[in-house]
This record gives structure tokens, C-alpha cells and sequence, in this order.
């Protein structure tokens, strides 16, 4: 049986036990988890199944797709009958495919294997966020999304040098067994250790016409879809980065699997560095505040690297510290409108939680598959895409902005 914790205590002081917070770093960290660990390999599994660049890089587009569609099931599935049971679902065809991954004869079944991983990690973006709304509100959600950013940018951190290492000393396919025995591990802990947090579930979430009027109701919030394109923007700048990386560092950088690893240290450092600052300035400055910050940061970072780009420059430097920075802006960014976004939707915390994943992961998905066609020689694709994104973000937090203003 689950741990029992008292919700209600939980959401009067904003203090999450510490086997709930495990519990919760480990399902938030799956989906990313499944992406990080084995970019470093994408060279050598376009050479062992003879497979082009792009096909490859699809691999992590098309998981990307269903991470994003699955949730707009999950979220409502959720409302209707609690947090539980859609995790374990997901979390559980996450292992499944897992196991096709790794026994992959060629290229088409392993991205076969990847859609499933998505399927299922959908249910860990979608419902682990109305779950984390379920315990904690207001300026207590922002700080709990930025010390899960703290925690989380552990996972960017090792992930992609332990997959570095993987590469190096053993076979692509033993990254998947790795996840597969980290998917098998939350599967086992969801459901020893999580308690249900939705009190108040309503069966009619799942029905044709309750979904009309939840979807309705969150898409017409100006401020819901002003706060959900900044973190859907921001997700993307940092998944053209993973999507771009492996090929332009090792191929056209000459790094190998294992210094590629550990590079994500720097983007770590800044993921990390943007749960600190927040943690401790969200409380006095506000959510706007900071959302504008992260959005200020990549611009300017984006900026940077596309410049030197047009001076000629190519270099590790002039790529990974800007990317640094960049990872940076887009913790404050999404973490903040994680907050904007849901703040007002408590009572449909799971269909406003599944728009915003959607929204977020599937515009990944299109800038991850866009990144794909391009045949990146330089770093000039990956800083237009970066600033572009940027500058769309910046738009759209004026839109929230006006519309809590009309609002008030």
C-alpha cells in the first residue's frame, strides 16, 4: 500500500516529505531521462543500422510526439478518476517500450520502440504536473517547479555521461536497458509509494462533452496560453540544442561520445543555477519578473552565438557556453509559466496540465524534426532556430501579460 501523507498539511505549508519529493524527481525525470541517455550515441546507431543522420534524429522527434499527444488522454483520464492509476498505465508502457528498443533489428523498429517510451512518458509530464498543482498553489508551486529544476538538472547532468561512457565502452542498446531498469524502478516506487492527491475527481472529465468544456474553458484563458508558448518555446530552444549537438560536436567537432557527456554538465550548471535563483526570487519579485528575465537571457545568448556564428568562428566555446546561458533563461522561462499558466485552472488542474504538455512537447517535436532536415555544418541553424524561438517567447509574454491586466 501507498505511504499515507496528509495532503491537506501538505498544501497549508508548501513542505513535501521527502519520500514524495523522491518519488516525484524520479517519474519527472523519466521522460528526460529517456531523451539524455543516449544522445551520445546517435552517431553510432545511424552507423549500425546504416541509417542517415536524420532518420536518427527522428528518433527523438517522433518520442517527442507522443510524449506531447498522449498527455491530452492523461490529463482528463486523470481528472476523472485520480493520479494513480494513468502514471502506473504510463509509466508501464514506458517499460514495454523500453524492451523493444533494445532488442531493435534495424532503425524503423527502434523508432517504434521510441513512440512507445512517449506514449508513456506523456502520463509522467501531464499528470505528475497536476499532481504537483494537486499539493502545493501559488508562490509555493513556482518554488517546488524550481526545486524540481534543481533536482531534474541532476538527471541532464549524468544522464548524458553515463550514455558517454556507455557509447564508449559498450553498445547503444545497453542505454535502453538502462532505462528500461530505471522505468521498471518508478513503476515499482509509484505504486508502493504514491498516495492519491486528487480529493476531488470527477468521472465526467473523460466524457466527450466534460472534455469540450474543460479544453474550452483553458483555451480561451489569453494569460493560460500566453504563460504555456514562453515554457513551449523555451523546451524547444533546449531540444534543438539535443537534437543538433550530437552530430555537430562529434561529427563536425571531432568530440567524442564520452566528452560529450559530459559537456551537459554546462547546461546542467545553468538548469541548476535557474532552480536556485528562483527558488529564492520568485517569492519577492513575482512570477512576471522572472519569466521576463529567463526570456531577456535567451535572447540575448541566442543572439551571441548566432553573431560569432557569422563571424566565422566555430569552436567548442562559442557553441556550449552560450547553450549554458541559454539553458539557464529557459529554467527561469518554464518554471515560472509552469506557475502563470495553471494557477487559475486547480478545479481541471489534469486537462489545463495535458494542453500545457501538449502545447510544450509537441512544439519540441516540430522544432526537434525541423532541426532533422537541416544538414547542420555550422552552428548558425541551431542559433537562428534559438533566436527565433526567443523573440516568439517574448511576444508571447506580453500577450499574457496584457490579458492578467484585463483580467484584474
Amino acid at each position: 500500500m501507498p505511504y499515507k501523507h496528509n495532503i491537506q498539511e501538505i498544501n497549508a505549508t508548501g513542505k513535501v516529505p521527502w519520500r514524495l519529493f523522491i518519488l516525484l524527481f524520479m517519474f519527472a525525470t523519466l521522460g528526460q531521462l529517456s531523451v539524455d541517455l543516449y544522445l551520445p550515441s546517435l552517431p553510432a546507431i545511424s552507423r549500425a543500422f546504416n541509417a542517415s543522420h536524420g532518420s536518427v534524429q527522428m528518433t527523438i522527434a517522433l518520442y517527442l510526439l507522443g510524449l506531447g499527444l498522449s498527455q491530452l488522454f492523461y490529463g482528463p483520464w486523470s481528472d476523472a478518476v485520480g493520479r494513480r492509476r494513468p502514471l502506473l498505465t504510463g509509466v508501464g508502457l514506458t517499460v514495454l517500450g523500453s524492451i523493444l528498443c533494445c532488442v531493435a533489428p534495424n532503425i524503423h523498429i527502434l523508432i517504434l520502440g521510441r513512440i512507445l517510451q512517449g506514449l508513456g512518458a506523456g502520463a509522467c509530464n501531464s499528470v505528475g504536473r497536476s499532481l504537483i498543482r494537486d499539493l502545493v498553489s501559488g508562490q509555493y508551486l513556482s518554488r517546488l517547479g524550481g526545486q524540481m529544476g534543481m533536482a531534474s538538472s541532476f538527471m541532464v547532468a549524468v544522464a548524458p555521461t553515463i550514455g558517454g561512457y556507455i557509447e564508449a565502452y559498450s553498445s547503444w542498446r545497453l542505454s535502453f536497458v538502462a532505462i528500461f531498469i530505471y522505468a521498471s524502478s518508478v513503476l515499482a516506487l509509484l505504486w508502493y509509494g504514491l498516495p492519491e492527491t486528487h480529493q476531488n475527481p470527477d468521472p465526467r472529465a473523460i466524457k466527450l462533452k466534460g472534455l469540450i468544456h474543460n479544453y474550452s474553458q483553458v483555451l480561451m484563458s489569453r494569460v493560460f496560453l500566453g504563460n504555456a508558448f514562453c515554457s513551449a518555446i523555451a523546451y524547444s530552444g533546449i531540444i534543438a540544442y539535443l537534437t543538433a549537438g550530437p552530430f555537430l560536436l562529434q561529427s563536425t567537432l571531432h568530440l567524442s561520445p564520452v566528452q560529450f557527456g559530459w559537456l551537459a554538465l554546462l547546461n546542467a550548471t545553468g538548469i541548476f543555477a535557474s532552480g536556485m535563483v528562483n527558488s529564492h526570487c520568485v517569492v519577492r519579485y513575482g512570477i512576471p519578473k522572472m519569466l521576463f528575465s529567463g526570456i531577456s537571457m535567451m535572447i540575448l545568448s541566442a543572439a551571441i552565438m548566432l553573431g560569432i556564428a557569422f563571424l566565422g568562428v566555430l569552436n567548442l566555446l562559442v557553441i556550449v557556453v552560450p547553450m549554458a546561458f541559454f539553458c539557464m533563461g529557459a529554467g527561469l522561462t518554464f518554471q515560472n509559466a509552469s506557475a502563470g499558466a495553471l494557477e487559475s485552472f486547480g478545479h481541471i488542474a489534469g486537462s489545463a496540465g495535458a494542453i500545457y504538455g501538449t502545447l510544450q512537447i509537441s512544439a519540441g517535436a516540430l522544432v526537434s524534426a525541423f532541426i532533422a532536415l537541416l544538414h547542420e555544418k555550422t552552428q548558425i541553424p541551431l542559433a537562428a532556430t534559438q533566436l527565433t524561438l526567443a523573440l516568439l517567447a517574448l511576444i508571447a509574454w506580453r500577450v499574457a501579460q496584457r490579458a492578467e491586466k484585463r483580467a484584474k
